[in-house]
């Protein structure tokens, strides 16, 4: 009989990315459902995420104007380069939990596409 890995709430909310994203493997995606199952406090953290990103899916799709397509692919681009460093380095320094971090990246870059939209 295979044991699931406990998971620390730390570890289970750092999967919540890939977990909306249907992107873990499901011995993984197990490992995290069941930490959820027994807390409130993660199982509350999920939920705010969940819901989140169920917003930010809903929101209507705009073509960007093709000078912020092109500022932003050369962004993504560089950013390449140095992987996710800055982010991890940003959670782990700061200790900013992943459940507000990403949302908050998501709502930056949504105030930035309307404020060049905007102009």
């Amino acid at each position: 009989m295979d044991v699931e890995p406990q998971l620390s709430h730390r570890e289970a909310k750092s999967l919540f990315f890939a977990l909306a994203d249907e992107e873990l493997p499901a011995p993984q995606a197990q490992a995290v459902r069941s930490h959820l199952d027994g807390c409130d406090e993660c199982r509350a953290g999920w939920d705010r995420y969940a819901r989140t990103v169920q917003r930010v899916r809903t929101v209507e799709r705009e073509k960007a104007p093709p000078a912020m397509a092109s500022l932003v692919l050369n962004r993504v681009k560089r950013e390449r380069r140095f992987g996710l460093r800055k982010l991890h380095w940003a959670q782990n320094h700061h200790r900013v939990p992943v459940e507000i971090l990403i949302p908050l990246l998501l709502a930056a870059a949504v105030a930035a596409f309307l404020v060049m939209s905007a102009s």
